[in-house]
């Protein structure tokens, strides 16, 4: 019998009001063929990444509030952000070096897209409504989170392309803030049609960066829950582990 991967999923037991998002990622992970192992990030609990990346297969760095501007060098008084957790961040920062360090592949969506982003020396646009204007609505309401928003267009030799069969996507939309310049060491792999990036990975191609949300509508999406299983197989190669 198959062994199935183990895929640590970051969340934050503070961030009551969207939970049941982080549930629905735990199922999709389960319903892709790997086991979901839960990682409060966002809690003063002290983990150990390297003993946590030591035991899994690959890492999830999920959605949520915003990172702390001064990671980009944004402005900490905006009146815009939401659910700046430090705490958070620097686990998950800790938890990405880790699973890099050991070769583990790494999915990170939306909060976790600005993370790593910002954590390689990106930066963010702070409020995309205020600082960056287009006719692309890149903000739905909670209850439109299992209804796509807009499309991206894919780098055709992306991981996404090849895990999903597209090259173009119907995508949901949860987020204010965006890619404002992206880091040394990513490429882009998709974008919105205002050009703003919506996906990027390393040059190594482990570790893969999304800004929209499969986690919430891959029961209803033939396209994202071939993301989420695209990205579980790639956990379960053992050719994708370095010895740690």
């Amino acid at each position: 019998m198959t062994k199935r991967p183990v895929i640590a999923v970051t969340y934050s037991i503070a961030e009551l009001p969207i939970l049941i998002h982080w549930r629905r990622m735990f199922e999709g992970i389960n319903a892709s063929g790997a086991t979901a192992l839960a990682l409060d990030t966002g809690s003063h609990i002290h983990h150990d990444m390297d003993t946590v990346m030591g035991n899994v297969d690959g890492l999830i760095i999920s959605g949520g509030g915003d990172i702390d501007p001064t990671l980009y060098g944004g402005d900490p008084d905006d009146t815009t952000l939401w659910g700046v957790n430090d705490v958070r961040d620097g686990n998950e920062i800790a938890a990405l070096r880790s699973a890099r360090a050991r070769g583990l592949p790494v999915l990170a969506i939306c909060r976790g897209f600005h993370l790593v982003n910002a954590s390689m020396g990106g930066t963010l646009w702070q409020d995309l409504l205020r600082d960056h204007p287009t006719s692309v609505r890149h903000r739905l309401g909670e209850e439109n989170v299992v209804h796509p928003a807009h499309r991206v267009h894919l780098d055709d030799a992306s991981a996404v392309a090849r895990w999903t069969g597209a090259i173009e996507l119907e995508v949901n939309s949860q987020h204010h803030q965006g890619i404002r310049e992206l880091a040394p060491g990513l490429r882009p792999v998709a974008h919105s049609a205002d050009s703003l990036v919506e996906g990027f990975e390393t040059e190594d191609g482990l570790v893969v960066g999304i800004q929209w949300h499969p986690e919430l509508f891959w029961h209803v999406d033939d396209h994202a829950a071939a993301l989420l299983r695209g990205f579980t197989e790639s956990c379960a190669r053992d050719e994708a582990h370095v010895p740690g």
